[in-house]
């Protein structure tokens, strides 16, 4: 999609850049983090070709994105799903492709007469139908 086209679903629905994905070894790294110590995100990570922008990515956090971003990290190195995804951005990397991760804050609703419930999870299943992220799905 181009850029007006992804500024107008980020602004939509309130996502905000929280953090670059750089190469650091050929793996990949979270840098420039700029979220806060709350708990409860959906994340997107994003393919940034020129004017191109792809989400390929939905994910939750149900608690910080600090915390899911470390997670990550260390499975780019250890788990099959993780060592895909470093694939991934390795053959991105070497096209000159760029990442960045944009989140937005979870609200908490009432369900079945209880309160506070996180919707982070509900929020992915909704992103990942409405924007199709390829990574997602193998």
């Amino acid at each position: 999609m181009n850029k007006q086209e992804f500024d107008s679903i980020i602004l939509k629905y309130s996502f905000t850049k929280a953090a670059d994905i750089a190469r650091d070894n050929g793996l990949p790294k979270f840098t420039n983090l700029s979220f806060n110590d709350a708990k409860g995100y959906v994340y997107l990570w994003v393919e940034i070709d020129k004017d191109s922008l792809t989400i390929v990515y939905v994910g939750k956090a149900g608690k910080t994105l600090k915390e899911r971003c470390a997670q990550h990290a260390s499975g780019f190195k250890s788990s099959a799903t993780g060592k895909k995804h470093a694939k991934r951005f390795e053959e991105g990397f070497q096209r000159g492709y760029r990442y960045a991760l944009y989140a937005r804050k979870s609200e908490f609703m009432c369900l079945l007469d209880e309160h506070e419930i996180p919707s982070e999870c509900i929020e992915e299943l909704v992103f990942i139908k409405k924007l199709s992220p390829t990574w997602n799905f193998g």
